[in-house]
């Protein structure tokens, strides 16, 4: 019996192991997709850093990716980090997977009435399907990945003030319990504040994909909310629904982004209200 079990627990072992590695691999493959810096002009991070702007480090999944609508925009290019680069850009972003359109892209015209004077800076990191382990496992390609980018804005002297969270539909899909999501919320917020990240992580309710809303993780939000451990109330992006928002029922057509990018730059000007 001693030796059944022996073996039994070492094919669970492989098994999990295999597991994680094809997990592994899979990441690796998507963050090979990520759009890169093509010919977007480079600029000075000196000159950025000196004007003091509102550097907001966007992260997630699709949704917080180029798998919008691609639409032609009126608006000048955005301020953007990649890596250690400063550079003007417009969709697809770099820094996201995806060829399409962003909420990122629409943020700063909606914030700029709210900031008089004050830029805006972005950095993206966006990966289409990926769960919050994939966000917070030591092992992940992600999270390396994460960690990684965090360092090059702190080289840069670009601390964000600001991180963004719009994910949540793949945990939706897999059904995650409302404390499992929490305790890899609190594993976010850990793996920031090792990389030298202290800004408040803002959350998006974005658990719609093709289904109706998520009790169970938009409960978890909730929960991260009132326990004062540096979470900051989102937008609810779960109320944007319908073929008026959406393209397939998951990501947001060019109404939806516009939709989207007012309810983020509606809740970031909110707490930097109530933060003065």
């Amino acid at each position: 019996m001693a030796l059944f079990c022996l073996l039994a627990l070492s094919l669970a072992i492989g098994l999990y192991a295999h597991h994680r590695s094809k997990q592994n691999r899979q990441l690796a493959a998507k963050l090979s997709l990520i759009e890169p810096p093509r010919l977007q002009p480079r600029l000075s991070c000196a000159d950025w850093r000196q004007r003091k702007p509102l550097v907001l480090l966007a992260l997630g999944q699709s949704n917080a990716g180029n798998h919008g609508a691609l639409a032609p925009l009126t608006e000048p290019p955005i301020a953007l980090v990649s890596g250690q680069e400063c550079l003007l850009a417009g969709d697809p972003l770099p820094g996201a997977t995806g060829s399409g359109g962003s909420i990122w892209r629409r943020l700063p015209t909606q914030l700029q009435p709210g900031l008089g004077d004050r830029s805006v800076v972005i950095s993206v990191l966006a990966v289409d399907a990926s769960s919050i382990a994939d966000w917070t496992r030591s092992d992940s390609a992600l999270r390396q990945r994460l960690e990684a980018q965090s360092r090059a804005l702190l080289d840069i002297g670009l601390q964000p003030d600001i991180v963004l969270w719009q994910q949540g539909e793949a945990d939706a899909r897999l059904q995650a319990a409302p404390e499992t999501y929490l305790q890899s919320l609190f594993q976010l917020r850990s793996v920031l504040n090792d990389s030298g990240i202290q800004a408040p992580v803002m959350l998006a309710r974005s658990t719609r994909c093709r289904s109706a809303p998520h009790a169970g993780i938009r409960q978890a939000l909730e929960q991260a909310l009132t326990h004062g451990s540096g979470f900051v109330s989102g937008p609810d992006t779960d109320t944007l629904l319908g073929p008026d928002d959406r393209l397939d029922g998951c990501h947001f057509n060019a109404r939806g982004l516009d939709r989207a990018a007012a309810a983020w730059s509606a809740a970031i000007l909110a707490h930097m209200s109530i933060s003065k």
